[in-house]
Parts: C-alpha cells; structure tokens; sequence
C-alpha cells in the first residue's frame, strides 16, 4: 500500500515528526494544565477558608486538607492530566504508523497494551486501604503537633515536655509507617509496570528480529517499528511511575467532596434594606474549646440606634460580636435579623449587610488605597472627607506600616465605605487620645443616620455617646 511504501521509504521523516509532536503537545499540556492546577487549588482553599467561618473544624483536618489534599491535586493536574492528554492524542497516531507499516507488529501492540491498565487497576484496589490509613495518621500527626504548640507554656511549665514530644514522635512514626506502606506499593506497581512494558517491547523486538532474518519484513519497516515501539509504551510507563499520585489524588478529591458537601439551601436572602435591622439574641450559649463564655444569654439591640455594649474584660463582649457579624456560630440559640434567623440567611447576603471592625483590624500587604477598598470599589469622594474628619493623613499609595491609632481608623473608614446597615465596632477608641476620639464619635454620630451600630466598649465616652448601654457579665 502507497502509506506503508511512503514510511519505509523515508522512515526517519515520520519519526521525527512523531517526536516532534509529542515534546510539542506535551509542552502544550503541561502549561495549560499548570494554570488549571493553580485554579483550582485556589478555589479548593477558597471553598475551605469559607467553612471557616460556617462551621468549627478541627485543626489538623484543616491543615491537611487545606495543604495535603489541596497539593495533591494540584499534582494529579500537573503530572496525571498532561500525560493522559497526550497519550490520548499521540497514541493513536503511533498505533496508526504502526498498522500502516505491519499489521502483525500492530496487533502484537494491542494485545500486549491493555495488559497495564489491568494491573494498575489490581494495584489501585490494594493501595485505597493503606492510603486512607496514612491519610489518618497525618491528620492525627497535625493535630497533636497544632495542640502541642498551642500548650507549649503550660507543659513547660508543669515539666510535661518531655512526655509530650514523646506522644509526637510515636504519632510521627505511625504516620511515617503508613506511608512507607504507599511508598512500597508504588515501587511495586512501577516495577511491575515496567518489566510488563519492557517484556512487550522484547516481544515485538524478537518478533521483528526473527521475521527479518526469514525475510517476511523488510530491514527499513523493521528499524521503523523498533524505534516507533518504545515511544507507543513510553506513556504507559510514565503513568505506572506516577501511579501512586493518582491513588492519592482519588483519595484527596473524595475527602474533600465529603467534606465540602454542600449543606442545605439556606431560603433567605436579604435584599437591600431600607430600615436598618433589629437584633434579637435569642437563649445564646458559646464555648471556646469546651469551655463555656456566654450561656444562655437573651437580648434585643433596637434598629437604628448606637448600642454600647459594657463589662469587664473576659465576660464575652468580643465574642458577642463576633456572634453578631457572623464569625463564628453560637454553640445554642439564635440570633434574628428583623426576625429572620442569622442560620437560615445566605452567607453572601449576611456579610453583605455586615460590617464589623475588630480591636485591631488586619493591614494587607498592599497600598494603603488597595485597603481602603478591600471591601469594593474605592470611593474617590468620600474616603478624602472621612480621613480629614478622623485627622488621618496618609499617602494613599504607601505600603509603609502604620501606628495602631491609625490602624484603627482606617478600619473604621474602610467598614463605612461599606455602607452596610449593620455596623459593629470593637473597641474603636482604645488606646486614642481624647481629641482623636472625639473626631470619631462626630464621625460615627454623622454615619449612624439608617444604621444600627453596636459597640464594644471600656471609655465613658463611648457609654455616654450610645442611646441604649447592654452591660454583660462573666459566667
């Protein structure tokens, strides 16, 4: 036939071309599958950071999630997908080359190349078990060295440090056991892999030797077949090699979609409001790590008023706050917008409708104008009067540090140009001198038209600028 004669002519054309192609798409497929992978490991680390905020979520789960199972799949798009991609377009191609040339040599190929996929799927069955175990075991290892790091003060105090590497170090060699047991697998499977792909690759190579010396191929097609072989089976092995990352990232996407799964559909959603909310905490009870800090604890903040929220230090002011803006969820009862459940509201519409400034609010490595307007667009009119209103003059292009009063009026400016209906402050004045505060109680009484603002607080100014005063205590 014209394409058989065409390729024993000038083999070292098609070959060439051949090779070509591969180093061609390959590159093409690691660069596109590089950018995927850093996609969608940032949308996976979104998905997790928001489940901050929805749930409480053990520590250790958290940093293997976030870094084991987010990084291994980010691998499995940048090693797995690529080598799939282009096997599926160049296998074919070399299949083709080879059917054109001798049929028998092709057909040798095709009995001989699902022989791999079998055995990795027989490995793979193996390997799930032992992989879900070393998966265990780091997560137990994060845990304890989180919980360690965390006491580190107390066990050095009462002399338990010694006691406590130890439970490290046999937490740490569990997990190194269980993995080892992967690592095993994976040699196994790659050495199987290859002795199954290098018999092949024989067989053809003695198949051809033996028909050349009998003269039933011709010396040209035979040297073609011997080079256009290696390259047919050279996919096959690279993904037996990388087998083990493919078992991992199976495991990592089922452990994140578990842990993902999409709760209920919350039914409300706040729309634009044109009276500011009242806020009722109904029976609400908070624990920090088992240990209780508001129990039980009913209020009612008014709609559009400054409502100053007094105590002493440690009695949960913070933490009502926090409750209040969404941060964290209350261990019992319910807070009510309006009389809707804070539960049952949209997260999106919730925090679009919440501002909250802590103690000391977070500076982003960034211009000053970029932390502004973390929270939307900057607006170029209002930021101007709101910074000579609070005596805040700084280069809006700067990324230089700034004292912690500034610190805290910037956060106060950034959650106003919010606009939202709900303001919460943290202590806003603390640590200002009083021409400073007097600027932002002028300030907040100028912005408090429409808006319910609730302020933590310790300064008697702040008691005497507020129209209703909640005063905690301690449990």
């Amino acid at each position: 036939m014209l394409a058989a004669k065409f390729l024993v002519q000038f083999e070292f054309l098609p070959v060439f071309g051949f090779l070509a192609a591969r180093f061609a798409v390959e590159s093409i497929c690691a660069k596109k599958f590089l950018q995927l992978a850093e996609k969608f490991q940032l949308a996976v680390r979104q998905k997790l950071h928001a489940e901050i905020f929805r749930r409480e979520i053990a520590t250790g789960e958290l940093l293997a999630l976030t870094f084991e199972a987010a990084g291994t799949l980010g691998e499995f798009f940048v090693k797995i997908l690529p080598q799939v991609a282009s096997t599926l377009i160049l296998l074919p191609m070399f299949l083709i080359s080879a059917l054109a040339v001798d049929w028998i040599t092709a057909a040798i190929l095709l009995a001989t190349l699902p022989v791999a996929p079998v055995l990795l799927w027989l490995i793979g069955r193996a390997t799930a078990e032992r992989n879900a175990r070393a998966w265990a075991e780091l997560q137990k290892l994060n845990g304890a060295f989180k919980e360690i790091l965390s006491a580190i003060t107390t066990l050095k105090m009462f002399g338990r440090i010694d006691a406590a590497a130890g439970r490290l170090k046999a937490t740490s060699e569990k997990s190194s056991a269980a993995t080892l047991e992967v690592l095993k697998l994976a040699f196994v499977s790659s050495f199987a892999l290859e002795l199954i792909t290098t018999l092949s690759i024989a067989l053809v190579a003695v198949t051809l030797g033996l028909r050349l010396v009998a003269g039933a191929v011709e010396f040209e097609a035979a040297l073609f077949l011997l080079l256009v072989t290696p390259e047919i089976f050279a996919p096959v092995r690279k993904l037996g090699v990388m087998f083990h990352v493919l078992i991992s990232a199976r495991q990592a996407l089922e452990r994140l979609k578990i842990f993902l799964a999409e709760p209920v559909e919350l039914s409300a959603s706040i729309g634009k409001m044109r009276v500011p909310p009242e806020i009722l905490v109904k029976g609400v009870s908070f624990a920090y790590k088992k240990v209780p800090v508001l129990e039980g604890l009913t209020l009612t903040i008014p709609a559009g008023k400054i409502t100053a929220v007094v105590g002493e230090s440690g009695c949960g002011k913070s933490t009502l706050l926090k409750l209040l803006a969404g941060l964290i969820l209350p261990t019992r009862g319910e807070i009510f917008f309006s009389g809707i459940a804070a539960s049952k509201i949209q997260r999106e519409s919730f925090w679009s409708k919440v501002a909250y400034v802590p103690q000391a609010p977070h500076l982003f490595e960034a211009t000053l104008a970029e932390n502004f307007s973390v929270f939307g667009q900057l607006d170029v009119a209002k930021l101007p009067e709101l910074m000579v209103a609070l005596n805040l003059p700084l280069d809006l292009a700067s990324t230089k540090k700034i004292s912690r009063g500034q610190l805290q009026r910037l956060g106060l400016i950034r959650t106003l140009l919010k606009d939202s209906p709900v303001l919460i402050l943290d202590e806003p004045t603390a640590g200002l001198d009083l021409e400073t505060e007097a600027k932002v109680l002028a300030v907040l009484k100028k912005y408090a038209l429409r808006r319910t603002i609730i302020i933590a607080t310790h300064r008697q100014a702040l008691v005497d600028f507020a129209d209703e005063v909640i005063e905690l205590y301690g449990i």
